[in-house]
């Protein structure tokens, strides 16, 4: 089987890193993939693990422009020259050029849904779902039935996998304490997030939370991991707080995004909303004690009090609270973290969405024939 991922670009963040992932997996059980996309920070990764990546250039938020039927015709001619059997995309760009593409040569197209999409008038009535439609949580499958009207019948809840042998916590004392020295960082509690560095994503909650952490706990540090268009505000907002010294950027990091997590004594995800959560997956499965807005995806994942703390979206107070509330109480963060880490090794393996996936391409395949 040869499957073609179809993605805007591959920078760094949670579908870049889902794509790798999944092709990985599904690479050690003999489903050949091949990536298009405009390209970006994740090449090395895919040269890495010998995918083969077709440069596409449709780099563009405008999903009815001209790159994008430019990129479809382009499509339709990898599909043809590659002999491609499924079609996966992953964005909205990437769903309509892929779509058109499918149209035109009938090879089979899904898409996956990996979070929310503004219910544009063009969405609703432009149906570029594909046959079937994967859902990374039952809030994102609930989204698309009630905004997109998909029914329930195309659509296919597959969570995330998590490589649990790049995300266990085999990190020494002495490794974590020189990474921490390398990012400046010499004593004192680490509370950390991952994530691109967009309004969405909420970084800023937790940097006005780290004000009232710091003032318990004045040794403190926080860890950002990522980048975005938001970084120059997030850094002033940590400016005009008195907090430069104890907010630390960075940047893209993705070999050492494992080390980076095992840094922190506490992971913050304060999206406002979010899919799933691929890095507070990521997180848990480190062993990491995480505090998470209680919103889409993530309510799926913490079980407020028992593997995590979930707090109200948007509300900084109760980010210090519960992080506060972890670092004062020792046996609360070590029953969370053991908690977190058999959680996701119960439910989140990477083995497990790949053969999910491989059964749901298998179907579609078959359905075409």
């Amino acid at each position: 089987m040869r499957v073609l991922h179809v993605n805007t670009h591959m920078n760094i963040g949670g579908i870049g890193q889902y794509i790798v992932s999944l092709a990985k997996a599904l690479k050690q059980k003999r489903v050949e993939c091949l990536v298009a996309s405009s390209g970006g920070e994740l090449l090395p990764e895919l040269v890495r693990l010998d995918v083969r990546h077709i440069r596409l250039d449709m780099k563009t938020k405008f999903e009815f422009g001209p790159k994008v039927f430019r990129a479809a015709s382009q499509l339709a001619r990898i599909i043809k020259d590659k002999k491609i059997d499924l079609v996966h995309a992953h964005t909205r760009v990437s769903q309509v050029a892929s779509y058109l593409a499918s149209r035109r040569t009938g090879t089979p197209y899904i898409a996956t849904c990996h979070g929310y999409f503004n219910a544009k008038l063009s969405r609703r009535l432009f149906d570029t779902w594909g046959e079937k439609v994967v859902a990374i949580s039952e809030a994102v499958r609930n989204h698309l039935e009630k905004d997109f009207n998909v029914k329930p019948e195309r659509i296919e809840v597959i969570y995330n996998g998590i490589d649990l042998i790049r995300f266990s916590n085999t990190y020494s004392p002495d490794q974590i304490t020189r990474a921490r020295r390398s990012l400046g960082i010499q004593r004192g509690n680490v509370i950390g997030t991952m994530g691109r560095l967009s309004s969405v994503k909420g970084q800023k909650f937790l940097i006005e939370a780290m004000k009232e952490v710091v003032s318990k706990s004045k040794d403190a540090r926080c860890l950002i991991i990522g980048s975005g268009r938001e970084e120059a505000a997030l850094k002033e907002l940590a400016k005009s707080l008195g907090l430069e010294g104890h907010v630390i950027f960075t940047g893209a990091a993705y070999m050492d995004i494992p080390l980076y997590l095992a840094c922190m004594d506490i992971f913050v995800l304060p999206s406002i909303e979010e899919g799933l959560g691929l890095a507070l997956l990521e997180a848990m499965s480190l062993g990491r004690p995480c505090v998470a807005s209680a919103t889409g995806g993530i309510r799926d994942i913490v079980n407020d009090g028992v593997n995590g703390i979930l707090t109200p979206v948007g509300d900084s107070v109760q980010i210090a609270n519960a992080v506060l509330k972890i670092l004062g109480d020792k046996d609360l963060a070590k029953n969370m973290s053991k908690k977190a880490i058999d959680f996701v090794k119960g439910r989140f393996s990477i083995e497990a969405m790949a053969d999910n996936m491989i059964n749901l391409y298998e179907r579609v395949i078959r359905a075409e024939h």
